[in-house]
């Protein structure tokens, strides 16, 4: 997940000693709800021997296709370390690939028709940072076999759920006059599939919220649907579990080698859901005016970090850090993610904990000579901190940093977040 020690220090000591140019303020983003995937156990449960190690967070992708091929809903499942339960992320199919030189901006969906799943899977895992252990595409037939596990859900549409359909009519008449033949125009069908307010879907009932698309609707109007939906499972899901703890799986046991038995196993215990918060883009990030949207990366890094930690993607450039954070706010933790990144640590695990937090932010190392640089670049972008030398490790993590008031405070200021350009370090 991380380079070799002896490049860690290297790069640490060379992202810290960047220069820190000043930048325009940033608001702080307001991100709500991640409560509960922060305080959860997934992702936050580390060792308690000596050697501490990432609990294993396997990660799979879901790509629902209608009829005609076409990718209608975008899903990653996260399975909790246990063995059963995780979490569930939707977002959306139309959010912005990577843009290679000049070429346009494009929609990470897209991907599909151009280099099939394979493609796909690449692009999600660049957008998401993470490895994806198996990824699939299903239709309704394949759905409603994933979702067969599932009693009875119950689904709340904010408006109702309409579906269009299109038909192509008889075939076409010959006019004798003039031996012309007169092309068939299609009929286009805007059917309503359930009303608004709360309906009780079957398993074969649930994947339509998935594959359904009504003509010309911005995906941002369906994407609530879609998050109602995955809401109700896990209220189903959770309710089978309530006043019992579900059979612990275990590392003994092998990661299902299917997305259905993925699936079964995430509905098999507690979950949660998630779905990435994202922006329209217009004007010049979207010349050609199609439907396309923005992911905001530092909540997209909060919550893999969160949930995903053994799945997440870290760049060797990078050093990987652990945030834990005595705050039960995600606005905070969000933050932290984004000011750690400016002076190149790469937040790889995130652990709510307990315990009241301590008046300073405090930065655990593992090589005293960090301190000597690392003391002023830091508290530009995090406040106040302690340096304390580190007392256990964590596998693939070089740096460990708990954030104190002094953090909360700090940003009550809303300082500017400095850019700088992390050095590559010494590749020997």
């Amino acid at each position: 997940m991380t380079a070799f020690p002896s490049r860690q220090r290297n790069r640490l000591l060379g992202a810290l000693l960047c220069g820190i140019g000043a930048a325009a303020l940033l608001p702080l983003s307001a991100v709500y709800g991640a409560r509960s995937l922060l305080t959860s156990s997934s992702g936050s449960r580390v060792d308690d021997s000596a050697a501490l190690k990432i609990p294993a967070t396997p990660a799979a992708m879901l790509a629902s296709v209608n009829d005609v091929n076409q990718v209608t809903s975008l899903t990653a499942f996260v399975l909790d370390p246990s063995g059963v339960g995780g979490t569930v992320i939707s977002f959306p199919v139309g959010s912005r690939a990577e843009q290679v030189g000049t070429e346009n901006p494009r929609r990470v969906g897209d991907s599909y028709a151009i280099a099939g799943l394979e493609g796909l899977t690449l692009e999600v895992e660049g957008l998401l940072d993470v490895t994806f252990g198996i990824t699939e595409t299903m239709n309704a037939e394949q759905l409603a076999n994933a979702f067969s596990g599932l009693g009875d859900v119950q689904v709340t549409f904010d408006v109702p759920l309409v579906n269009t359909s299109v038909e192509m009519p008889p075939p076409p008449t010959t006019v004798r006059s003039s031996q012309t033949t007169i092309p068939p125009e299609p009929i286009v069908r805007d059917n309503e599939v359930y009303p608004a307010g709360t309906s009780t879907l079957s398993a074969n009932e649930l994947p339509i919220v998935l594959l359904a698309q009504r003509l010309n609707e911005p995906e941002s109007v369906r994407l609530p649907r879609i998050k109602s939906m995955w809401d109700g499972v896990a209220a189903s899901a959770n309710a089978a579990v309530t006043g019992s703890e579900p059979a612990t799986v275990g590392a003994t046991q092998d990661t299902p080698q299917d997305l259905a038995g993925f699936m079964n196993r995430v509905f098999s215990g507690r979950m949660q859901v998630w779905q990435m918060s994202f922006a329209a883009l217009s004007g010049a990030d979207n010349p050609a005016s199609i439907d396309l949207y923005a992911l905001d990366v530092f909540e997209v890094r909060m919550i893999m970090a969160s949930v995903a930690p053994s799945s997440l993607s870290v760049s060797s450039e990078l050093i990987a850090v652990q945030l834990d954070s005595p705050f039960n706010d995600a606005n905070v933790t969000r933050s932290a993610v984004e000011r750690l990144s400016a002076v190149g640590l790469s937040v790889a695990l995130i652990r709510e904990v307990a315990t009241p937090p301590e008046d300073k932010t405090i930065f655990y190392y593992s090589d005293g000579a960090i301190v000597e640089v690392a003391q002023r670049q830091l508290e530009e972008v995090i406040g106040p901190t302690s340096f304390q030398p580190i007392a256990e490790a964590v596998e693939g993590i070089a740096a460990r940093v708990v954030l104190g008031q002094t953090f909360v405070d700090f940003l009550v200021q809303n300082p500017p977040i400095p850019t700088t350009v992390p050095a590559s370090g010494d590749e020997s």
